[in-house]
This record gives C-alpha cells, sequence and structure tokens, in this order.
C-alpha cells in the first residue's frame, strides 16, 4: 500500500469487525423479536419492552460494524469503535458492579465477559491504529454542512444531558422522566448507549468530509426507529408506568426526530457525495 493512500482497515480490525456485527446481529434479532424466550438469561430482571429495547441496540451495533466495514478507510471507520468500546465498557462496569453486589453467578459472568472482550477489542483497535491522523489520512476538506452540524450539535447536548443523568442519578431518572419502570441496571446500560452517541455526535459536528458522517448515520437510524416500534408494540405499558404525558411525548419526539434527521441526512449524503 502506497504510504500516500489514507491507511485502509486492517484484516484484524474487518474480522473484529465482521464477528462483533454477526454476534449482535443474532442476539438482536432474536431479544428484538421473541424478548419472553431470553428474559430468563439476562443477568438482572427486565420486562419485554426493556428486552426490545436491548434487541434494538444489538441491531444497531451491528449495522454501525457493517457501517465501518463498508467505510474501509480507518479515519472515517474509528469512531464506530469508539461507540463500541464507550457503550461496552460502561455496561460491563455495570454488570461487574452488579456481580460484586449478588455473588455472582454464571448467566452475569458469562454477560459481563462478553462486555468486557468487545469493549476491550474496540479500545485495542483504537490504540493499535491510533486516533490521530498521519499525513496521509488528511482527506479533502468540502465546505461545511450546516444541517448535519446542528443535527449532530443538538443531539451530542440532548443524549449527552440525559446519558450523564441516567448513569449517576437513575433514581431521579426513574423518578422524572423515563417513560416506564425499568431496572437501575437496565436504565444505565441504556445511558451507556447515550453516552457512547454522544461522543459520537459531537465528533461528527465538527467534520466536513461526508464519508466521516455518513457512517454513523445507519446506527443512528436503527436505534430509534425500532425503539419507537418497541413502544408502539407496548404502548399499553408506557401509558400505564409513564411519569406524564408530557414525558411520552418528549420522548417520541425525541427518537422520532433522530431517525427522520438521520434517514434525511442519509439520503442527502449520497447526493452529496456524488456531487
Amino acid at each position: 500500500m502506497s504510504s500516500k493512500r489514507p491507511v485502509e482497515l486492517g484484516r484484524e480490525v474487518r474480522l473484529f469487525l465482521l464477528f462483533l456485527s454477526e454476534i449482535n446481529l443474532v442476539m438482536g434479532a432474536l431479544f428484538f423479536m421473541y424478548p419472553n424466550l431470553v428474559i430468563g438469561v439476562w443477568p438482572w430482571p427486565v420486562k419485554a419492552l426493556a428486552v426490545r429495547f436491548i434487541g434494538a441496540i444489538f441491531l444497531a451495533i451491528a449495522f454501525g460494524c457493517w457501517s465501518a466495514l463498508r467505510a474501509k478507510i480507518w479515519q472515517r471507520a474509528k469512531i464506530l469503535l469508539l461507540v463500541g468500546g464507550t457503550f461496552f465498557g460502561i455496561t460491563s462496569i455495570v454488570s461487574i458492579v452488579l456481580a460484586a453486589s449478588q455473588g455472582g453467578g454464571y448467566v452475569i459472568s458469562t454477560w459481563t465477559g462478553y462486555f468486557i472482550v468487545a469493549s476491550l477489542g474496540n479500545f485495542y483497535l483504537l490504540y493499535r491504529y491510533r486516533w490521530s491522523r498521519k499525513p496521509q489520512d488528511r482527506l479533502p476538506a468540502g465546505q461545511p454542512w450546516r444541517t448535519a452540524r446542528w443535527f449532530f450539535r443538538i443531539q451530542t447536548v440532548v443524549v449527552g444531558v440525559f446519558g450523564i443523568m441516567m448513569l449517576l442519578l437513575p433514581e431521579v431518572a426513574q423518578q422524572q422522566f423515563w417513560p416506564w419502570h425499568v431496572a437501575t441496571p437496565t436504565l444505565q446500560m441504556f445511558a451507556g448507549l447515550f453516552l457512547a452517541t454522544c461522543l459520537a455526535t459531537g465528533w461528527a459536528s465538527l467534520q466536513t468530509d461526508i464519508g466521516r458522517i455518513r457512517v454513523l448515520l445507519p446506527l443512528d437510524v436503527i436505534f430509534p426507529s425500532l425503539a419507537l416500534f418497541a413502544v408502539w408494540i407496548h404502548w399499553d405499558v408506557i401509558s400505564r408506568e409513564s411519569p406524564s404525558v408530557p414525558v411520552t411525548g418528549v420522548w417520541v419526539f425525541i427518537y422520532a426526530f433522530v431517525a427522520v434527521g438521520s434517514a434525511y441526512l442519509h439520503f442527502f449524503s449520497r447526493k452529496k457525495m456524488v456531487m
């Protein structure tokens, strides 16, 4: 490979992303389609709606891995490894704390091991290939895409604020603004996704290369879309357990805003790349 070309994804990156995508695809489909079958194998108490949300996260990760593989260039794909490492890292900490408080067990140990391996794998590859850009990695900069920039800025603030609250003050979050009853570890796992997304969208808001922006969009479309579908399926739970109608309305609006906005950017980013 010429030293003048951008660094591409190495073999170990491709194999890891392919492995992670297939594992999360299978788990995500199973969790989303048959939640009652997997409730018993989750390491803490969950309801069907929460299981479908977890399935939506796994499916979004699978699509994120495929998006990174399609990007081919390391400097475009690296952000998704940061997302994966952050999410699995926070979730592994939540599982370790829970295991320590409950005395461990086969189920929680297995899941904790998976979360740790997935997190360390992502962070190892970030260390191996480095975050910083080499001279050949400096892709031609285009004009700032104002629509994408403001969309990502808004999303960064929203998921950042909610993610911090859900991680550090889960009881307050549960009582004040989460639209149905979930266990504290579940809420903190969701916080891990929110904070990982916060890092990604904050980074994306600074980019001018369309390829770097586009790589995030499949993940940003899949999770909120499936989450809204899960809410529709379990609307009786939401209407019964939500703190108030405004709380429900705010969350539905946020998920719809992210899903529609990301789909819009994905469609128009293709046109921009062609131009």
